[in-house]
Order: structure tokens, then C-alpha cells, then sequence
């Protein structure tokens, strides 16, 4: 799939990111996203599409219809925007991404509570981690021989998706990759803050790799339950679960340091962390609760909170009332989980599935197929 191909197809391009909040500044990038109904031949042959990013010298991203419209429905923060940009974003916007709009309502449920508080955590950790990084400094290499370790370790390390091979038995073979990705969402919205939210922030750099990389390293080091580790292997296994948290924790700051922006390493030398994750912290808490509380998606903060948004980036709230005003979000939301009548539980993914194949469907029909 090349752009020409993409752009024949578009039926739906809009501006994202800070210029669809308004909390725009001129060090911000024009960021676009939209959505395409490829040919009859990605539905009925072979040929597989989600999303196409091979735009030189852009950052946009073009969604098939249907990873959209299921990412959507999944309350997803980040693409929330094809459905309630600013009409000032839109740069195509075609029929059948119109129906879409006029139905949005059907996508909202009380998803949005895990997924805009999720979101919200993660930024959190973001700005925790690079801010010990800053007050730390950068932490020596460990080695196995300070923890009390020998140089190889007498744990093995197994492979999450391996132990998974004995559950894809029992799923469509058409469908393992579904499932994967599934998998990924759950743990990226779900597990991830749930992670974080109770596990010593010590030992944050050990349990996120492990989560992320889907690597269960140490022998289940990470319970060091006497029901999984004999006796005599648990002090070992302690010693395992301090030195692999510490190379964690090196890793990541060396990865930080090569990738840092230039700009941004500024910011958060100047301001102690990072006021553009802060920013993004504060407004998908927002988010969340309007949503839970009106129903209503305010993706425009214009006339809202834009400056006062736009001020936390150039550092006018502390990192503690960014962290505290977080959290007292975070508490509010779960409550209106449980007592908002505002949205449904969940999305009727039945209708939604009926209005994706009535618009892909006429799409094809329009255009004979191509």
C-alpha cells in the first residue's frame, strides 16, 4: 500500500494532538490522523491493512475503518479525536465518516473510566521516573557480583507468549492475531496502571520491563513465594529480583539520555520534570470526569482550560499539585464509575458493528469495489 493509494481511499483526515486541544505553542508539531476503507480485496483476499504512517516529512497516521472504529469503541483516549475534533481540525471529511460522527454517542461508555485514568497514570509514571532520573543522576552499571550473585543466574526465564501457545489452541487460527492484540490493549490500559497503582514504586523498573516485554524472568522471582521457590532459593531469588530491578533502572536511563529531546531535557532540568507530560496528565483527567459526569467529549479545551493547560507546560504548577491533582482525579473517577447514569457500562458493539458494515458497504458500492 502506497500514499497515492491511501489518499484515493481517505475518507476522513483531521488535525490531532496539542492543535486539536488548543494548547498549541510554537514549538509544536502538526500531528494528523485519519481513516480509509481500503478496496473489496482487503475484505475478501488475502491482504491484510490496520494503519499506514509512510508519509515523509508528516506525522500522520490513516486507520483502516475498522481498527478505528474498534479502538474507538474501546474508549481509547488517543482516538477519541476521529470522532470529536474540533471541525476547525478537519481537513476531509467525507459522507461516510459523517454517518460515523452523527452516531458517535453509540461509541461512549463507561470504558472511559479505565482507560483516561489509565492513560493518565502512565504519564504520571513518565514524569516519576525521568524526575529521579534528574534529582539521581545516572546510576552506576550494576554488577551480579555486588548483589552476592553468581555470574550466571540459576533461574531460567520463560516467554509469557510461549505459556500462552496452550490457550491459542482453543481460538480460531484467523483470530490469534486479534487475540494478541487484545492482549496488548488490556495490558497497556489496564494492567499497566493497576500495576502501578499497588506495587512498590522501588520496584517499578523490574515489574514495567517484565510487563512490557512479556518476559517473566526468575523463575516467578517476582511472587518469591515459598508455593513457587523452595526454601533454599528464596534469599537467592531476592538477590536476583534487586540486581535485575537495578539493570532495569540503568537501562532505562540510558535510553532516556540518548533519546532525550533537546528541548525537553531543558524543560525538565529547568522545572525538575516534564511539564508536557503533566500537561497530558491533567487533561485526560478532565476528560474523564466530564465524560462520566456530562456524557460529552471535549477534545477542544479552547474556552476551557487551554491557558491554564498551556501554563502547567511552561511550569506553573509544582510536580507535587500535578501528582496530588492527579490522584484526587483519579478517586473522583472511580466513584462516578460506580454512580454515574450518565453512559452505559459498555458500548452496544452490536449496533456499532451494524453501522460499520452499512458505511463500508456503501463505500464499495459507490466505488465498485476500488
Amino acid at each position: 500500500m502506497d500514499i497515492s493509494y491511501v489518499n484515493s481511499h481517505l475518507i476522513f483526515e483531521t488535525i490531532v494532538g496539542s492543535h486539536a486541544y488548543g494548547t498549541q505553542d510554537e514549538t509544536s508539531d502538526i500531528d494528523k490522523a485519519g481513516v480509509l476503507i481500503p478496496d473489496k480485496s482487503y475484505f475478501y483476499g488475502t491482504q491484510k491493512f490496520e494503519q499506514f504512517q509512510g508519509f515523509p516529512n508528516e506525522d500522520k497516521t490513516i486507520y483502516d475503518i475498522r481498527k478505528a472504529i474498534s479502538l474507538i469503541a474501546d474508549n481509547n483516549p488517543s482516538m477519541m479525536c476521529l470522532l470529536w475534533s474540533p471541525e476547525r481540525c478537519y481537513l476531509t471529511l467525507t459522507p461516510y465518516w459523517s454517518k460515523i460522527i452523527d452516531n458517535r454517542n453509540l461509541f461512549l461508555s463507561k470504558k472511559s473510566a479505565y482507560t483516561f485514568t489509565g492513560y493518565s497514570v502512565s504519564m504520571l509514571h513518565k514524569i516519576k521516573t525521568h524526575r529521579q532520573f534528574i534529582l539521581n543522576g545516572k546510576p552506576n552499571k550494576p554488577n551480579r557480583i555486588d548483589f552476592g550473585l553468581p555470574e550466571i543466574s540459576i533461574f531460567p526465564s520463560v516467554n509469557i507468549k510461549t505459556i500462552l501457545s496452550s490457550v491459542m489452541d482453543f481460538i480460531p487460527r484467523d483470530q490469534h492475531e486479534n487475540f494478541l492484540a487484545d492482549l496488548d490493549e488490556v495490558q497497556s490500559i489496564y494492567v499497566t496502571p493497576t500495576l502501578l497503582k499497588y506495587t512498590d514504586p522501588s520496584f517499578n523498573p523490574i515489574t514495567m520491563s517484565l510487563l512490557n516485554s512479556t518476559l517473566k524472568s526468575q523463575a516467578n522471582s517476582i511472587v518469591l513465594s515459598h508455593q513457587y521457590i523452595k526454601d533454599e532459593f528464596v534469599e537467592m531469588a531476592k538477590k536476583e529480583l534487586k540486581y535485575y530491578s537495578a539493570f532495569q533502572q540503568w537501562t532505562q536511563y540510558c535510553g532516556w539520555e540518548k533519546s532525550r529531546n533537546k528541548k525537553r531535557a531543558e524543560m525538565e532540568l529547568r522545572w525538575g520534570f516534564d511539564c508536557k507530560y503533566a500537561l497530558h496528565a491533567i487533561r485526560l483527567s478532565r476528560m474523564g470526569v466530564e465524560i462520566l459526569e456530562t456524557g460529552i467529549v471535549n477534545v477542544d479545551r479552547t474556552n476551557l482550560d487551554s491557558e491554564e493547560l498551556r501554563s502547567i507546560k511552561q511550569g506553573a504548577w509544582s510536580y507535587e499539585r500535578v501528582e496530588e491533582y492527579a490522584k484526587n482525579a483519579e478517586t473522583k473517577i472511580m466513584e462516578l464509575y460506580k454512580t454515574s447514569s450518565v453512559l452505559p457500562k459498555y458500548p452496544d458493539r452490536e449496533k456499532i458493528d451494524k453501522l460499520c458494515i452499512e458505511v463500508v458497504d456503501q463505500y464499495l458500492r459507490d466505488n465498485d469495489g476500488k
